[in-house]
C-alpha cells in the first residue's frame, strides 16, 4: 500500500468510526446535559495507540471531520460543534502524548500491572485537559449548554464522564486478539467441550445485573462485586472487559435512574459519585484481571521448566516417566511403541568441534525429531545424546516408517552454523513394540528398548533394529 493508499483508508476509517460512535453518544445526551455515554474519544485513542499508523495528517483529517459531520447533522451549531470537536481533540491527542511520554519515561518492567500505567495517566491527564478546555471555551459560545455559574461542577461531570468511558471501551480496543489470533481462539473453542464451571461466573454476572434492576438503590454499585471478582480470575483479559463493559454500561443507566427527576446541579454531583464509584469498580477488576493472567502465565513458565529439558526443550525424564507410566494403565488391547534414538559418535562431534557445536546438535536433532511426531507423542532427553519417543495407539509397521524417516532426515540434514562447515552425524534407533496390558515396568520396557539401541551400534549405526 502507497503512502497515498494510506492516508486515505486512515481518513476513511477514522472519519466512519468517530462518524457512527459520535452519534451514538448523541442519541444518549438529555436534553441540555452531557451524554449518557460517549465512546468516541475512548475510542479513537485506542485506535491510535493500537494501530500507530492511524496517526497520520489523513488521520487526523477523518477523525475531524468526524466529529464535526456528527454534531451538524444532528442539528448542532457550527461554532458549538467546532468547539466541541477541539475539546474532544484536546482531550484525545494530549492523551496520546501522555501514553507516549510515560512509556518512554516509566522503567520497563516484567510486571504485566506496571503496563497499565501509561494507559492509566494518559486516560486521566488527557480527560482532564480536554475536561478544562472545554470548560474554558463553551460557556463562552452561543447557543451552549455550559452556565460559567456551573464551571466547576461541568468540568468535573466532564472530565469522570470521559474516564468512565474510556474504561468501558479502551481495554476492548487493547486487548481485542488480531483477527488471525481471534479465529483461532473460535476454532479452539469449538474444538474443546465448554466445562459448567467455565460459565458460572458469566451466569452469576447476569444474575447480579438483574438484582440491580429489581433492587435498585445506591448499593446496586456493589451487587457485581463478588462476581466481578470471580469473572477477573476465570476469564482472558478481552472476555473480561467485554463483561467489564456489559456491567458497568448497566449499574450507570439503573443507579443513575435514582436521580433522573432531578433537574438542578444536584443531579450532576449524583452523577459524579455515579462515575467516580463505577470508575473503581471497572478498573480494580482490570487490575484484577491482569495480576491473574500474569501469575497463571508464570505458573505455565514454571510448570514447563520443571517439566521439560532446557537445551533442546524436550520432556525431561520425572516428567516423560510420570506421563509414559499413566499411557501403561490402559486396560484394554492397545499397541505402544518405544523408540531409543542415540547420536553416533558423539563424543568424537564434541572432541572436533566443541562442546558448543555438541549442544546445537542436540537441538538440531530435537528440531527434526518434533517435525516427525504427532501432537500427543512424548519425546524425552533421557542422557546426554540419548533420546526416547513413546508412540500410542500405533502399529508396528507406522512407527517402523516413523524411526526409519528419523534417521534418514537426520542423516540428510545438515547442521549449518555460522564460520563453521556444514556438519553431518548420524544416530542409532531401537525400537520395542507391545501390545497393552503388560505386567513389565516402565524401566525394564526402556532396558528392552536401550537393547536394540545396543545391537544397532553394533551392527555398524545409522539403522533401526526392532527389539526381539
Amino acid at each position: 500500500m502507497s503512502s497515498a493508499q494510506k492516508q486515505i483508508f486512515a481518513f476513511g476509517l477514522l472519519a466512519v468510526v468517530v462518524f457512527f460512535a459520535c452519534l451514538l453518544g448523541i442519541f444518549t445526551r438529555p436534553l441540555s446535559y452531557f451524554s449518557f455515554f460517549w465512546p468516541s474519544n475512548a475510542l479513537l485513542l485506542g485506535l491510535l495507540i493500537r494501530f500507530p499508523s492511524l496517526k497520520s495528517f489523513g488521520g487526523i483529517l477523518g477523525a475531524f471531520f468526524g466529529y464535526m459531520g456528527a454534531d451538524l447533522v444532528t442539528g448542532n451549531t457550527f461554532l458549538m460543534t467546532l468547539g466541541l470537536t477541539l475539546s474532544n481533540f484536546v482531550a484525545v491527542f494530549s492523551g496520546l502524548f501522555f501514553f507516549n511520554y510515560a512509556r518512554a519515561k516509566l522503567p520497563a518492567s516484567n510486571n504485566n500491572v506496571s503496563e497499565l500505567y501509561p494507559h492509566i495517566i494518559a486516560v486521566t491527564l488527557g480527560c482532564f485537559f480536554g475536561a478544562l478546555f472545554a470548560i474554558l471555551l463553551l460557556p463562552n459560545l452561543p447557543h451552549t449548554f455550559m452556565l460559567k455559574e456551573n464551571r466547576w461542577i461541568d468540568f468535573f461531570t466532564w472530565w469522570s464522564g470521559e474516564i468512565l468511558n474510556a474504561v468501558i471501551v479502551l481495554p476492548l480496543i487493547l486487548a481485542a486478539p488480531r483477527w488471525s489470533k481471534f479465529k483461532e481462539l473460535i476454532s479452539n473453542q469449538y474444538a474443546k467441550e465448554t466445562q459448567i464451571q467455565d460459565i458460572l461466573p458469566f451466569f452469576a454476572l447476569l444474575i447480579s445485573i438483574a438484582c440491580t434492576h429489581i433492587f435498585y438503590g445506591p448499593g446496586a454499585l456493589l451487587y457485581p462485586l463478588a462476581a466481578l471478582i470471580w469473572a477477573a480470575a476465570s476469564y482472558q483479559l478481552f472476555n473480561l472487559a467485554l463483561i467489564n463493559s456489559l456491567v458497568c454500561l448497566t449499574l450507570y443507566h439503573s443507579v443513575t435512574g435514582l436521580f433522573i427527576d432531578q433537574v438542578n446541579s444536584s443531579y450532576l454531583i449524583n452523577i459524579i459519585s455515579i462515575r467516580v464509584g463505577l470508575i473503581i469498580l471497572g478498573l480494580a477488576t482490570l487490575i484484577l484481571c491482569v495480576i491473574s493472567q500474569n501469575r497463571n502465565q508464570l505458573f505455565r513458565e514454571v510448570l514447563y521448566l520443571a517439566n521439560h529439558d532446557s537445551l533442546t526443550e524436550t520432556l525431561n525424564r520425572r516428567s516423560f516417566t510420570q506421563l509414559s507410566e499413566k499411557a501403561l494403565k490402559h486396560k484394554d488391547n492397545h499397541l505402544l511403541s518405544l523408540i531409543m534414538l542415540d547420536i553416533d559418535d558423539f563424543k568424537k562431534l564434541n572432541d572436533q568441534y566443541g562442546h558448543y557445536v555438541g549442544d546445537c546438535a542436540l537441538q538440531h536433532l530435537s528440531h527434526i525429531v518434533k517435525g516427525n511426531l504427532r501432537n500427543h507423542d512424548l519425546f524425552c532427553r533421557i542422557g546426554g545424546e540419548e533420546f526416547i519417543i513413546l508412540l500410542n495407539n500405533i502399529n508396528l509397521n507406522e512407527t517402523q516408517r516413523i524411526a526409519e524417516r528419523i534417521r534418514l532426515r537426520i542423516e540428510h540434514q545438515s547442521l549449518y552454523l555460522e564460520n563453521c562447515e556444514p556438519i553431518r552425524f548420524t544416530v542409532s534407533v531401537g525400537i520395542l513394540h507391545i501390545q497393552l496390558p503388560t505386567t513389565l515396568p516402565l524401566q525394564d520396557l526402556i532396558i528392552q528398548a536401550d537393547q536394540a539401541l545396543y545391537q544397532a551400534k553394533m551392527q555398524g549405526r545409522n539403522r533401526v533394529i526392532l527389539a526381539s
